[in-house]
């Protein structure tokens, strides 16, 4: 027999004729939830039809209604005989879903409860989890923020949520894009692991997923250890010695060289070094393998971690006394409407002031100052300014006079106070006393690094005192393109300074170091 019932009247079932066959569902909606409980029963086709009719009294009413709540109480006991179909996206029954995620995620919603939009029933036929694909995540460290995406597909169902959590003690977190961020303090510097899932609309959950993220903003540590030889007598290689760190491994090195005032000399790069104290050779060669030229060079190191964060080291100096041959110069060809100024001998107080005057012209000079008269302050000062330097030898004797180790040792002699003082060298720019020289005076220079023996063509000869005036006027009177001047520390020449330097601006001529002058005209 199969009983079939009408819709619901205010909680009341009313009960209609029973035909043979399998019973079809008996429903009954809740007036508030809106949730339709659907009982099906079978009977026997083989029993005759029979009608369920109402009774008129009170007690019939309740017999004839006995039938259909025997069932229903039969029907909930079993397992598997109702459904209960919603428009509220349950927690799941699965047990990924307890195990895998956390109870709570941002926002304060439970792990399963209702995270999303309103979907449908869980599909039976559906028990494959979502995929979620992580995209912008890497290998590479990275000192700006980077955006990771996840994307989840499902082939049979659509997704209902992806959650993540960035660390072991994160928050997880619905979303599909999360920002790392890169702070310049370097607070975010490390590796960050992002954890995520999905769950589809079937209620499939998807096996935990990780990426890392690697920041780092910190540029690679450096100190410097030592260089060796510190002063080079012939062509070979110096060692700079070092400790680097930097957690994320290898870094890249390139070195530079250039000369006491700045000019390119050499350099190389494509270098890689482990973190921890190493060396570098390199080879006092220009690009030409030519051996550098006698004189001061600086060393400069630069670092370069995997994030691309970069130290540029000071540079350390190591002196070239190479023996070279020496040339004599009295004037340079070829410099263009350039002068050289230069001072000789010694005086405090007049240095101090024509470095003042040079300062507010925008002048350079070069100073022969002899080498018991280097003041440590004014050195420093001197050079700083971009002003050059040169050996007048340390007793002022004339250098004919004296052996080929007498000339030597008077320049070598002359060039320790400016080392100690500042930390730079008169090589190789040298003027023997009263422009005195032979061939012994050359080759002497020459085998002690001074290689350009640097006298004069213009000499107002201002020692004499003649006269600020004077001074100034035999200057401007016989100035030229490339011309050597040769003036003295004395207080004189400091005041006429001024007018020389004003009477060169006007004649078109700019006043400029040595190296300045030499550069100029295509020499190193």
């Amino acid at each position: 027999m199969r009983v079939t019932t009408g819709p619901a009247e205010r909680g009341r079932i009313r009960p209609v004729r029973a035909v043979p066959g399998p019973l079809p569902a008996i429903g009954r909606r809740h007036p508030r939830i809106g949730v339709e409980l659907t009982i099906r029963i079978w009977s026997d086709p083989s029993r005759p039809e029979a009608r369920l009719a109402p009774r008129t009294t009170p007690g019939s009413r309740v017999l004839s209604r006995l039938p259909l709540i025997i069932v229903a109480a039969i029907a909930f006991a079993l397992p598997g005989a109702y459904s209960v179909p919603t428009s509220a996206l349950t927690a799941s029954a699965s047990p990924a879903a307890s195990t895998l995620a956390p109870k709570v995620y941002a926002g304060g919603d439970v792990a399963g409860a209702h995270v999303g939009s309103p979907s449908p029933s869980p599909l039976p036929g559906d028990t494959t989890p979502p995929v979620t694909v992580a995209s912008g995540a890497d290998a590479r460290w990275h000192r700006t923020a980077v955006t990771v995406h996840l994307a989840a597909s499902d082939a049979t169902s659509a997704i209902a949520y992806t959650l993540y959590m960035v660390g072991a003690d994160g928050v997880w977190t619905k979303g599909t894009r999360i920002v790392v961020p890169a702070p310049k303090d370097h607070a975010n510097d490390g590796q960050h692991v992002i954890s995520f899932y999905s769950v589809d609309v079937a209620r499939n959950v998807e096996a935990v997923k990780t990426v890392t993220v690697k920041i780092d903003t910190t540029p690679p540590g450096f100190r410097w250890r030592d260089v060796s030889p510190t002063v080079l007598h012939r062509v070979e290689p110096v060692r700079f010695r070092f400790t680097v760190w930097e957690p994320s491994g290898t870094v890249r090195l390139a070195w530079r060289a250039t000369d006491q005032y700045g000019y390119f000399s050499a350099r190389r790069g494509g270098l890689e070094r482990e973190p921890g104290t190493r060396d570098l050779q390199v080879a006092p060669r220009y690009k030409n393998h030519q051996p550098f030229k006698p004189g001061l060079y600086r060393v400069r190191l630069t670092f370069t971690d995997q994030a691309g964060n970069v130290t540029v080291t000071k540079p350390r100096a190591f002196r070239n006394y190479r023996p070279a041959q020496a040339r004599v110069f009295r004037r340079v060809s070829g410099a263009g409407r350039r002068v050289a100024l230069t001072f000789d001998d010694g005086g405090v107080g007049p240095w101090a002031r024509i470095l003042r005057t040079l300062r507010a012209y925008k002048a350079h000079a070069t100073f022969f100052p002899l080498g018991l008269w280097v003041d440590r302050r004014l050195a420093r000062r001197t050079v700083a300014d971009g002003n050059a330097i040169g050996s007048h030898g340390w007793t002022h004797t004339a250098m004919t006079r004296q052996s080929y180790a007498g000339v030597r040792n008077e320049w070598l002699r002359s060039e320790a106070p400016w080392w100690t003082a500042a930390g730079v060298s008169p090589v190789p720019y040298c003027r023997p006393p009263y422009g005195d020289y032979n061939r012994t005076t050359v080759a002497a220079s020459g085998s002690a690094g001074f290689a350009r023996v640097v006298l004069w063509d213009v000499d107002p000869q201002d020692w004499r005192e003649p006269g600020s005036g004077a001074i100034a006027s035999r200057v401007l009177s016989h100035v030229h393109s490339g011309a050597i001047v040769c003036m003295h520390l004395r207080p004189q020449t400091a005041a006429a300074l001024p007018a020389i330097l004003r009477g060169l601006r006007a004649r078109g001529y700019k006043a400029v170091s040595l190296p300045e002058l030499f550069r100029a005209a295509g020499y190193r």
